[in-house]
């Protein structure tokens, strides 16, 4: 599990914003205890481009994934209401038993994702979601013998495509931007503060520069991690498009 996800991302803010002090306090005390720091002005204005840098690569991958997970619920809200129009061409009690179980696997597609931040019900309601899609394929497995070949074609593909769907959707959940990344932005955050609290010129610390500097740069560090994890945090994929399909299916017959 990676390390934004098992912490709280308060937790982390916090963390953070202390990591930045503590590193300006670094830089002061060794600014006025090490000879020859004189002049880091070039540095610094290196280390502050590469942060930039960084951040701008970061938010650029968090918002593709972002994106990417958003998109996949239209997807998934066409791909359920297309299966659900494609059991009008099953007899009965088989049309009735499919529109039942698609009416709850819609349900059930909310519910995980409003349960994201509790693993043991998201695991519960993920383990249903696949029954119910195993209990989808048996019944039209049932039916496939008597069903006309272009029928059976269309159906087998909408109800494919309903599965793979939500394969798409837990793999984007789960694919974030890696340790390894959040690792060296943090390094870099902290040598650029390392460097911005040399002031071997004056024995007066930064002040408001500083908390401006600090809070600046962790509200971009929680704002980044708020908008790459999506299983909890107030940054999330909209989910009107199932909830629209949700009140279309329950006033279906």
């Amino acid at each position: 599990m990676r390390i934004v996800e098992m912490m709280p991302t308060w937790g982390l803010a916090l963390g953070v914003l202390a990591l930045l002090y503590l590193s300006l306090e670094a830089g002061y005390w060794l600014s006025h205890r090490k000879s020859g720091m004189d002049d880091v002005s070039a540095l610094q204005a290196s280390v502050l481009g590469l942060v930039a840098l960084l951040l701008a690569f970061s938010f650029s991958m968090a918002s593709d994934r972002y994106t990417l997970r958003r998109d996949l619920v239209v997807k998934e809200a066409n791909a359920i209401g297309t299966f659900y129009l494609r059991t009008d061409f099953f007899p009965e009690p088989t049309r009735g038993e499919m529109r039942t179980r698609l009416r709850r696997y819609t349900d059930i597609r909310l519910e995980g994702y409003e349960a994201a931040g509790n693993p043991e019900l998201f695991e519960q309601l993920l383990q249903e979601s696949n029954a119910l899609q195993d209990e989808l394929w048996s019944l039209l497995k049932g039916v496939a013998p008597q069903t006309p070949t272009a029928v059976l074609t269309l159906s087998t593909e909408a109800l494919n495509d309903l599965i793979d769907v939500s394969g798409e959707r837990l793999a984007s959940a789960r694919n974030i931007i890696p340790n390894t990344i959040f690792a060296l932005l943090l390094v870099g955050m902290l040598g650029s503060a390392m460097l911005l609290g040399f002031r071997p010129d004056t024995r007066n610390r930064g002040g408001i520069p500083w908390l401006i500097f600090v809070v600046i740069l962790t509200a971009v560090m929680f704002t980044l991690v708020d908008l790459d994890v999506p299983l909890r945090g107030r940054i999330r994929s909209d989910q009107k498009p199932l909830r629209d399909l949700q009140q279309q299916l329950r006033s279906m017959p």
